[in-house]
C-alpha cells in the first residue's frame, strides 16, 4: 500500500513567527534607548581651573546632530562669552570662548540626538585664574540659555553622568524595568503555548510515530 503523507504541525511555525514579531514591537520601545546622555565635560561641573580656557567640550555617549545645539558660557552678570557657534564632531560638541573673567562660570547647553530626542542641561565650573578680569556685579538673574527660534520645544533633560548636568523636571527618566519585565512575560507565555501546541500536535489522531517520526499504513494479516 502507499505512504500516507504527513502533515507537519503549524503549531511550531506560527508561535515562533508571532514571538518574534512582539519581540520587534516591544523591546525597542525600551526608554533605555530613547536618547543619548552626556559623559563628561571640560573643563568638568563644579571644579576650579587655574587657567582660563579657551574653549568648553562636551561629550554624549553616542553622535548627535550639528542642527539646533548651542552652548552658552556666561558670567554671573549673564554675559555670553561664546565665540560663534558650537561645532559637532560625531559625539563631541566644542565651544570657543572669548576671555573669560574670573569666578563662577555657567555652560548652558542645548543639542537634539541622532534619533530626533531632544535634550537640554547646565553646570558651572569656577575660573581661579589671577590674569582673569573680574566679572562686572550682576544686576539680575544670568540667562540660563538662547536658542534659535527655529528649534523644536525640548521636552527632555538629559540628567549626565558625573557632570553636574541641570536634572529639570524631564519624564524621559523613567524607570525601563516594567518594558522588560513586560517582555519577559511575553517570552514565557509564548514559549509555554509553544510547548503545549507541540503536546496536542502529538497527541492528535494521526500524529507520526514510529522510527525516524515516520508513519505507514502497513497491510493487516
Amino acid at each position: 500500500m502507499k505512504r500516507r503523507a504527513l502533515s507537519r504541525p503549524v503549531a511550531v511555525p506560527a508561535l515562533t513567527a508571532l514571538l518574534l514579531a512582539m519581540l520587534w514591537v516591544f523591546l525597542p520601545a525600551s526608554p533605555a534607548w530613547a536618547h543619548a546622555q552626556l559623559l563628561d565635560s571640560s573643563p568638568a561641573a563644579d571644579t576650579e581651573v587655574a587657567k582660563t580656557p579657551t574653549a568648553v567640550t562636551l561629550t554624549f555617549d553616542s553622535p548627535i546632530s550639528q542642527e539646533y545645539t548651542t552652548v552658552v558660557v556666561a558670567g554671573l552678570d549673564g554675559t555670553s562669552y561664546s565665540d560663534g557657534a558650537a561645532t559637532v564632531t560625531g559625539t563631541d560638541v566644542r565651544q570657543k570662548v572669548s576671555a573669560l573673567p574670573g569666578g563662577r562660570i555657567q555652560v548652558t547647553w542645548r543639542t537634539i540626538a541622532a534619533d530626533g530626542a531632544p535634550m537640554q542641561g547646565r553646570y558651572t565650573f569656577t575660573n581661579t585664574d589671577k590674569t582673569a578680569p573680574a566679572q562686572p556685579t550682576p544686576a539680575s538673574p544670568p540667562a540660563t540659555e538662547t536658542s534659535p527660534a527655529s528649534a523644536p520645544p525640548v521636552t527632555s533633560t538629559d540628567t549626565g553622568a558625573g557632570t553636574g548636568t541641570d536634572t529639570g523636571t524631564g519624564t524621559d527618566d523613567a524607570p525601563d524595568w516594567p518594558w522588560w519585565a513586560a517582555a519577559g512575560a511575553l517570552v514565557v507565555a509564548t514559549i509555554t503555548l509553544l510547548v503545549i501546541g507541540l503536546r496536542r500536535s502529538a497527541a492528535a489522531p494521526g500524529a507520526p510515530h514510529g522510527e525516524n517520526g515516520d508513519s505507514s499504513d502497513r497491510p493487516q494479516p
